[in-house]
C-alpha cells in the first residue's frame, strides 16, 4: 500500500488540510491518507490547544465522506509528546516495513526539521512529502539538506516552472517537492475570526463549523 501521513493539531482541520490531502492523493497516486491528530505536538504551545477529543471528532466529521481519507488516533492513544519518528515507527509495525509511507509536511516546517527527534533518521529513512507554504521558497532548502540538485531546478518549481522532483537520500527515504496551490488558511486565523464572530464561509466543512458551535469551541 502507498499511505500518506497528514498529522497536525487541527486546531480546527479546514478546508486547506482537505485540499492538501486531495492534491498529494492524486499527483503520489496513493491509497488512502491517515489524518492523524497530534496529543500534544512538540514545536507548539499548549496554550490555545482545545481538548484533543474535540480535535479527533471534527477530523473525524470533516473527512467521513471520503473513504481514501482515514482517521488515525495513534497518537492520541500513546499520549505524551507526538513525535513523528515515534509515529512513523509505529505505523511501520502496523502496515509492514515494505509498506510505502509518505509524510506530508509543509516547507514551513520541513526546512526545520534538523530540530525533530532523530531528524537525521527521518531524513535519510522515510519519505517526506513537501507541500509549497506562502512566503515560503523550496530553493531555501538548500539551507539545511545537502541536496543533489541546483538552484535553477528548485527555482524552478518556486516559479511554477517544473511541478514535481523526487530525490533519493541518504538511506531508504526519498524527498518529493510538490508543485501544488499553496492554501492560505491557517487554523490560527480561523479561531480569531470565531472570536472576532466573522463568517467561516469556504473555510471548514460545514460539519466541523456546526460542531464548533454546538460545543461553544474557541470562544464562540
Amino acid at each position: 500500500m502507498r499511505i500518506g501521513i497528514l498529522g497536525g493539531t487541527f486546531n480546527p482541520i479546514h478546508n486547506g488540510h482537505l485540499k492538501i490531502a486531495e492534491a498529494v492523493l492524486e499527483r503520489l497516486n496513493l491509497d488512502k491518507i491517515l489524518f492523524i491528530p497530534a496529543n500534544l505536538p512538540p514545536h507548539k504551545s499548549e496554550k490555545g490547544i482545545i481538548d484533543v477529543q474535540h480535535r479527533v471528532e471534527m477530523v473525524r466529521l470533516a473527512i467521513a465522506s471520503n473513504p481514501r481519507l482515514e482517521l488515525s488516533t495513534i497518537e492520541v492513544e500513546r499520549k505524551g509528546v507526538s513525535y513523528t519518528i515515534d509515529t512513523l515507527r509505529e505505523l511501520e509495525g502496523i502496515y509492514g516495513k515494505d509498506a510505502g509511507l509518505f509524510f506530508i509536511t509543509g516547507i514551513d516546517a520541513f526546512l526545520d526539521i534538523k530540530t525533530w527527534k532523530e531528524a537525521d533518521t527521518l531524513i535519510s529513512d522515510y519519505n517526506f512529502v513537501v507541500i509549497p507554504r506562502t512566503s515560503f521558497n523550496y530553493t531555501d532548502l538548500k539551507k539545511v539538506l545537502a541536496l543533489n540538485l541546483s538552484e535553477r531546478e528548485l527555482s524552478a518549481l518556486d516559479k511554477g516552472a517544473a511541478d514535481f522532483l523526487e530525490l533519493p537520500m541518504s538511506g531508504k527515504g526519498r524527498l518529493y517537492l510538490l508543485n501544488i496551490p499553496a492554501v492560505d488558511i491557517s487554523s490560527k486565523n480561523i479561531r480569531n475570526r470565531i472570536k472576532s464572530g466573522e463568517k467561516l464561509k469556504y473555510l471548514l466543512p460545514e460539519s466541523v463549523e456546526l460542531y464548533i458551535i454546538k460545543n461553544k469551541l474557541y470562544g464562540c
